[in-house]
């Protein structure tokens, strides 16, 4: 029946929706005790509940992947705000050596920079400090967080080809059983 197809796909749909949030909480408690216990545990019981359950590792997988782009873009906006913050401050990015970025030098290096820059007063100096203490705390913060999903991410990409072996090693198993009854 039609409408029956079309009840599936809704009750399909919030099943996705409902995985997802799950899979936002776990991850959030994840990226909270900087440890990916919480997800391991999820899953180990999904893959435990047998092969139907990919599915729900798929749904996981793609949220991560979402995590995932969602820190990208953070990095690029501390990166841009940090050198917005040091423009305002006189310190013109263009100036510095291309190989490294700003927020990569250590403070002796970064004063020694704006020294070089002409930058001498004082309380720009400090404020330029404060810019680059944060950008590093900040970015230090989020490459944890894109290193863990990654973790998160290879994990969940080797349950998923073991239930896939599995479930075709199964279904061979199955296939030839069904043989030799004939």
């Amino acid at each position: 029946m039609p409408g029956d197809d079309s009840l599936k796909a809704v009750y399909d749909f919030v099943e996705r929706a409902c995985v997802r949030l799950q899979a936002g909480e776990v991850l959030n408690r994840c990226l909270d005790d900087n440890h990916s216990k919480p997800v391991q545990s999820w899953v180990e019981g999904l893959v435990v509940a047998g092969p139907q359950n990919i599915g729900i590792l798929y749904e996981i997988l793609a949220e991560v992947g979402r995590r995932q782009k969602q820190i990208d873009q953070d990095v690029n906006q501390v990166v841009n705000h940090f050198e917005v913050s040091l423009k305002n401050n006189g310190v013109h990015l263009f100036d510095i050596e291309k190989t490294r970025l700003p927020y990569e030098f250590v403070p002796q290096e970064f004063l020694k920079l704006l020294t070089d820059m002409g930058i001498s007063d004082k309380e720009t100096r400090l404020d330029c400090l404060r810019i680059l203490h944060d950008g590093h705390e900040l970015l230090s913060s989020l490459f944890d967080h894109q290193k863990l999903l990654e973790e998160i991410e290879t994990y969940l990409e080797d349950w998923m080809w073991g239930m896939a072996y599995q479930t075709t090693h199964h279904k061979q198993s199955d296939l030839m059983d069904n043989s030799r009854i004939i």
